[in-house]
């Protein structure tokens, strides 16, 4: 079992992994983690853009794409497939969800609030003023769509994507893992039918 997280900032995407990770006894990989483990086989350096969601220089990109790769970044698609082969986890971010789109195994989420609520959980969570929080979300935000674009060639937030897409401002961390839950067992059962 995979279930990869694409989340806005704000909406409760990495609490929402953790307590899915905890509940069904899955690994967790967020950037901490993928780190960790790319370090481990000696190829953190050579991914260290892809793990904090930089968009490569479009000159490189460029360069890479004449000399006949379809998409520069499937070394790094290819190195979390390998860090969480054969291992039920959790992935948030990284482009997970296009990185497992055609895993039958997989289950790819999409996590968004309204912006006043999504300002309200970053001013608490990281102590700042609304101002700030408003700030950082934009921010963020704009680098994980643009990161998105240039790594699959697709819009973000377009919940065409993923499999299920949940409005974290209508539901707290436990019962938006809930609804992921619920999900997977009826996807799980109505697989059984065709």
């Amino acid at each position: 079992m995979i279930i990869t997280i694409a989340r806005q900032c704000g909406s409760g995407g990495h609490e929402i992994g953790k307590e899915l990770a905890s509940r069904l006894g899955l690994e967790l990989y967020d950037r901490k983690k993928l780190e960790e483990e790319a370090k481990k086989l000696g190829k953190l350096d050579e991914n260290k853009e892809f793990f904090q969601e930089k968009a490569v220089n479009s000159l490189l990109y460029s360069i890479a794409v004449s000399y006949g790769e379809s998409n520069p970044m499937e070394k790094s698609f290819e190195l979390i497939r390998e860090l969480t082969q054969q291992k039920p986890a959790v992935i948030i971010g990284r482009c997970s969800g296009a990185i497992y789109a055609n895993d039958p195994e997989a289950t790819t989420v999409f996590l968004h609030a309204d912006k006043d609520c999504r300002i309200k959980r970053v001013m608490k969570r990281d102590g700042i003023n609304e101002k700030k929080a408003a700030k950082l979300i934009k921010e963020v935000d704009e680098k994980r769509a643009s990161f998105h674009k240039f790594c699959t060639g697709k819009e973000w937030e377009d919940a065409s994507q993923y499999q299920l897409s949940i409005d974290t401002g209508k539901l707290d961390i436990s019962d938006a893992a809930d609804m992921i839950i619920n999900y997977i067992n009826a996807k799980n059962i109505g697989q059984k039918h065709l």
